[in-house]
């Protein structure tokens, strides 16, 4: 079976480290998973895949190996770890130095332990972009390390970055390409009575869709069969589309370019993810009200186009609830 989430660990050997302490690890614990030397530093990215000149942020994990129990019969087929982050200031055992750019372009801003990286405008010749940190011990007996992150490039017209970690979605990318229904398969009694109304089939139909109320001057923009999109490391970072049939509405108050606040009365967003996770916020009786809005760049007779930035709130079948963020960039068909 292809993997396509992955991490680049690469593996060293500590002879002593001075740093934080894992949470709920007492010192004793920690001294001796450092004299069994059960660790493993990777360059993360918060994001795996990166439209034109998007952002991700870069770090440095230390991975603690799991401890066996020799005594233990039935162990467990997977053993859980826990990762920190390298430890900062004089208790770290490396100074982070020298952030570049190995392949690809783009554009990388350090700051210590941590990177921001921007993808290039364009898309590099093989679609990936390789980021590199030097570790550099702060004592002679330590060797010195060096980290790389593969990161790939995505072109899509239409997406959504979804992020509530409470709920364990990191960074969940969706996407959709733009169809619509021929009207040869619709009844033709429907279609007289769209046109009648006038509608366009197409845009109505249309998986990014875009309609316009004018007696309450509300914009609606609705993107069906939503897919997830992620990568495929064992086949040169090929993309892999994983369809759910996943929903997202957003609804703001105005017309044509411009920009629109999402927390104005009746505006909001909702997203469908999976049967027992709902997504959004808006106009509502509850606290959750959206923080963002929606950016309109383009307008035409047929198609709009623009951003969305905004706090959404999630909450699932058993009543627990979280807040994340939800951004993207859109395409869709007018259906008036």
């Amino acid at each position: 079976m292809k993997r396509v989430i992955f991490f680049l660990l690469l593996s060293i050997s500590l002879l002593e480290v001075r740093g934080q302490t894992p949470e709920g690890w007492t010192k004793e614990m920690w001294d001796e998973v450092i004299a069994s030397k059960a660790f493993k530093l990777s360059l993360v990215s918060d994001k795996g895949l990166l439209e034109a000149s998007e952002s991700c942020q870069l770090s440095i994990d230390l991975f603690i190996l799991p401890k066996a129990n020799p005594d233990d019969e039935t162990p467990e087929l997977r053993r859980k770890g826990q990762t920190i982050k390298l430890p900062s200031g004089e208790t770290s055992p490396y100074r982070v130095t020298n952030w570049r750019i190995v392949e690809g372009g783009g554009r990388i801003a350090s700051n210590g332990l941590t990177a921001s990286y921007t993808a290039p405008a364009a898309a590099p010749a093989n679609k990936k972009m390789i980021i590199s940190v030097d570790l550099t011990p702060t004592e002679p007996n330590l060797p010195k390390v060096q980290l790389l992150k593969t990161i790939y490039f995505s072109q899509n017209e239409t997406f959504f970055t979804l992020h509530i970690p409470d709920m364990g979605i990191i960074n969940a990318k969706f996407v959709t390409k733009l169809t619509s229904i021929d009207s040869k398969m619709l009844p033709q009694q429907a279609v007289n009575a769209i046109k009648q109304k006038g509608y366009s089939i197409n845009g109505l139909t249309a998986s990014a869709m875009y309609i316009y109320d004018p007696n309450r001057n509300l914009s609606v923009l609705r993107f069906s069969n939503l897919a997830l999109e992620a990568i495929d490391t064992e086949d040169n970072g090929s993309k892999n589309i994983v369809n759910g049939n996943y929903l997202l509405a957003i609804a703001y108050r105005g017309l044509g370019a411009g920009s629109f606040d999402l927390s104005a009365e009746k505006s909001g967003v909702n997203m469908v993810v999976g049967l027992q996770l709902g997504v959004g916020c808006g106009d509502t009786n509850e606290d959750m009200i959206c923080d963002g809005g929606v950016r309109i760049t383009h307008e035409d007779s047929t198609y709009i186009e623009g951003y969305i930035n905004t706090i959404v709130y999630a909450g699932d079948a058993n009543g627990q609830k979280a807040r994340g963020r939800l951004n993207g960039k859109f395409r869709a068909m007018k259906a008036n």
